[in-house]
This record gives structure tokens, C-alpha cells and sequence, in this order.
């Protein structure tokens, strides 16, 4: 599926905010005794921004593409200017025959999350710090040339793009200044 891309505004504005949300079922028994279940192997992610300084031609593209997606309707590609790289990221061990790989994200080696719309272009894989040939599949996977041999270390090098959706049906901006606007809030949800 080819996913529009939201413009490429350079003014937003200090104060975002991310929001990881997981959708955990608790129960408790007569004796107090707790019980839990994680229905969600991925969090979803909120997130909030705004921009300010934008020019008539970015005000007018952000409320048009925000018009084409009919708000919360259609899901789309935005590049989070503070999150949008992983750079020698582990993805991978070597056992001598298998080639697919998924790219990740890595939360201080504690915690992965598949990454699946990838700027292909910025695409870098490496077999135990040697640049390797591959071919990229949909959502995120990558199939190396030949299979690394067992116990190689497979680590990649990429840019990517979140997939969201926006939060709202409105979208609100102010004209603070002759030919200045500002986008006051851009909430988005991460969709699947």
C-alpha cells in the first residue's frame, strides 16, 4: 500500500510530546493474588506536536493533505524529526540458512519494535561489519543475497517513517503575524 507523506515542515516547536500506550487486562483473585494479560506484542503510540512559523505555502499544504486524508480517516507516513533513525542496529544472528530479516527499532537493547516503512534510500546492512547485498520486502523485511554464516552478527543502518494516523477530525491554526500561521496541535496515533 502506498501511503501519502506528510509535508516536510521544518518549524516544530519545542514541547512535543510521545505517549506509549500498552493494553494490559488485569484480575484479581479472592485472595488478592494478581493476574495479567498483555493483548498487544507493540505498544501504540501517541503523539503531539505543533509547528509555528509556517509560510502561506506550508499552512496551505498541511491543511490540504490534512483535507486529502479526510482527518482521522486514511492513515499516513510522517517523519519524526527526533526519532526517525536507527544506525547499526542489531536485527539479526546468522545460523548458516535463513536470508529474511526484519528492521527494527531498539530501545536501549531492552526492547525492539518492528519498523516497517523505511526510507530506501538510506538503507545500509552490514554481516558482522561488512556491507552486505539485499533486497527489500514489504513491511520492513529485508532478504540478504546469500544466507550469513552461523553466529554472524547482522546489523543494519536506515531512516524510516512512523505510520499514524491523525487523532482528530479538526485541525486548528492561528495567523499570529502578518503571513505567519501556526499549527497549535497535531495529535497523530500509530496505526498498524
Amino acid at each position: 500500500m502506498n501511503l501519502p507523506i506528510f509535508p516536510d515542515l521544518k518549524t516544530m516547536a519545542w514541547n512535543n510530546t510521545k505517549t506509549m500506550r500498552w493494553d494490559t487486562k488485569i484480575q484479581k483473585s479472592g485472595s488478592g493474588r494478581r493476574k495479567t494479560l498483555s493483548r498487544w506484542s507493540y505498544p501504540e503510540w501517541s503523539l503531539e506536536c505543533s509547528y509555528t512559523c509556517l509560510d502561506q505555502k506550508e499552512i496551505e499544504e498541511a491543511a490540504g493533505f490534512f483535507a486529502m486524508v479526510r482527518g482521522q480517516h486514511q492513515p499516513f507516513l510522517w517523519k519524526d524529526m527526533e526519532d526517525y533513525r536507527e544506525e547499526n542496529v542489531r536485527i539479526g544472528v546468522g545460523d548458516g540458512q535463513s536470508v529474511g530479516f526484519h528492521l527494527v527499532r531498539n530501545y536501549a537493547n531492552l526492547f525492539v519494535e518492528p519498523v516497517g516503512d523505511i526510507l530506501l534510500e538510506t538503507l545500509e546492512i552490514y554481516v558482522d561489519d561488512e556491507s552486505a547485498e539485499v533486497s527489500v520486502e514489504d513491511g520492513g523485511w529485508v532478504e540478504l543475497a546469500t544466507p550469513p554464516a552461523s553466529g554472524a552478527i547482522v546489523t543494519a543502518t536506515f531512516e524510516y517513517y512512523w505510520r499514524v494516523a491523525f487523532a482528530d477530525d479538526e485541525l486548528d491554526w492561528a495567523n499570529f503575524w502578518y503571513s505567519f500561521y501556526k499549527l497549535n496541535k497535531v495529535g497523530l496515533v500509530t496505526v498498524r
